[in-house]
């Protein structure tokens, strides 16, 4: 995933169209793939949300059970370990639910229509420009069977970008920082039962 976010991984250019002149109009299954595929993209989303919830909540708790027990020498350590590692599992959790909704600006801090990142289709973007622009950008797209594959695979493209590279990757780091902490508070009570 090294240069995710490369401008040249993303192409708003109108000559990016004709990649989709030579499909086929009036397909049902062209609708029926990009539906599902825009679904699953959804449901992905919604999936590292939940899962993020779920691991703050218990990196929350873990970590509030934590603090009570301090007072304890058999546990400081093991605990300390497993406190440690369970807020670095629920920073990343709060990273992996919290909104990006950032838009490529130009030098006058306006909103850059020519950038490669520019979606009109993506509220974050689109919520910066006056409603008939908006609808003019719209109907741009509805003009042609290629144009409108080409917004939703663009769409597609950008939802699976934050999907690989934010959200399931801090997702992954607050799993294993949780599961770090685990193992880590395990084997210094196990190493201290062994010791004393």
């Amino acid at each position: 995933m090294e240069n995710s976010w490369n401008p040249d991984n993303f192409d708003n250019k109108e000559e990016t169209h004709t990649i989709f002149e030579a499909v086929p109009p009036n397909r049902t299954s062209v609708d029926n793939i990009l539906r599902l595929n825009y679904s699953n993209q959804l449901r992905l989303t919604l999936m590292a949300d939940t899962k993020a919830n779920i691991m703050i909540t218990v990196s929350s708790i873990v970590f509030s059970i934590t603090l009570a027990n301090m007072e304890s020498d058999m546990l400081r350590y093991p605990l300390m370990s497993l406190g440690f590692f369970s807020v670095i599992a629920l920073v990343c959790a709060i990273i992996v639910i919290m909104p990006k909704i950032n838009y490529p600006k130009n030098e006058h801090g306006k909103i850059d229509k020519a950038s490669p990142f520019y979606n009109p289709l993506f509220f974050g973007h689109f919520a910066h420009i006056p409603i008939k622009e908006y609808k003019e950008e719209y109907a741009k797209r509805l003009m042609s069977d290629e144009h409108i594959i080409d917004a939703l695979t663009s769409d597609i493209y950008g939802v699976g970008r934050v999907i690989a590279t934010n959200k399931f990757k801090y997702l992954r780091f607050s799993y294993m920082s949780f599961l770090t902490g685990l193992t880590g508070a395990i084997v210094i009570f196990t190493a201290q039962l062994l010791l004393t």
